[in-house]
């Protein structure tokens, strides 16, 4: 029973504070070598920076710090059993990009993921990660890439910050929004479906050294409407701290 309860507390926490960052809506970019400090990266690029603080991110998504759970527009699940009691994939590597919303789904070369629109006006595809030996919490670095390149493309922003990990057999992190390039502001920048991008992620130390690297080359689906999670339940819904109430 505290089990679930500790659970049910992550996830509502996680949710709301995703919801709080649908609101944002400033430019920022993250620099290289980021160290002890905190990255903003927005949907549409600029950065700001703290000492010693966590990162946070705006449509496109990141993280918190401090030991925080990761949050982007849809927020990650972190619980019980590796993510909100989230099977491992068979026989998982050490590290391993996968993708999902609340549980890590493996995924290999040529997959096609949907392209969610968020409500700021961005894309992204949802990202996941998973890491044996990294411990309750990692410091991740994320980014979508041109394979014609092996680098960034030219609007995209990689995005860094301490993620937390579920505990179980294969620690994870997912509902990470890997920021695509283009936008509302900038249409001509929108990749089209059926664009092979790479998902790219790099684990960590403190002193900010490489532990892990994992990409994986998907191709960009058809484009779904992304919004924050509703509740039908009117005794609940709009409540502080709660869901907001579907409609209808």
């Amino acid at each position: 029973m505290r089990s679930l309860l500790r659970s049910l507390t992550r996830w509502q926490t996680t949710r709301l504070f995703a919801m709080a960052l649908l609101c944002l809506h400033c430019g920022s970019t993250v620099e290289d070598g980021a160290s002890g400090g905190g990255n903003t990266a927005g949907e549409g690029g600029g950065s700001t920076a703290g000492e010693g603080g966590g990162s946070t991110a705006g449509e496109g998504g990141g993280a918190t710090g401090g030991g925080g759970g990761s949050t982007g527009e849809g927020g990650a699940s972190t619980g019980e059993g590796g993510g909100g009691g989230c099977r491992p994939p068979d026989s998982p590597a050490v590290f391993e990009i996968g993708t999902g919303v609340t549980c890590f789904e493996r995924i290999e070369d040529g997959a096609t993921l949907p392209v969610m629109a968020g409500p700021q006006g961005g894309y992204h595809v949802w990202l996941a990660v998973g890491c044996s030996d990294c411990g309750a919490t990692v410091r991740l670095r994320y980014s979508v890439k041109d394979p014609a390149t092996g680098d960034l493309f030219e609007s995209a922003v990689p995005q860094e910050g301490m993620i937390a990990l579920g505990p179980g057999e294969f620690p994870q992190a997912a509902g990470l929004p890997a920021i695509l390039p283009g936008g509302a502001w900038d249409p001509g920048a929108v990749l089209a479906e059926g664009t092979h991008v790479i998902l790219a992620a790099e684990a960590r130390d403190d002193d900010g050294s490489t532990k892990h690297t994992a990409q994986v080359e998907v191709v960009l689906g058809a484009t779904e409407a992304w919004g924050p999670p509703c509740s039908d339940d009117l005794e609940t819904c709009g409540a502080p701290g709660g869901a907001p109430c579907c409609a209808g």
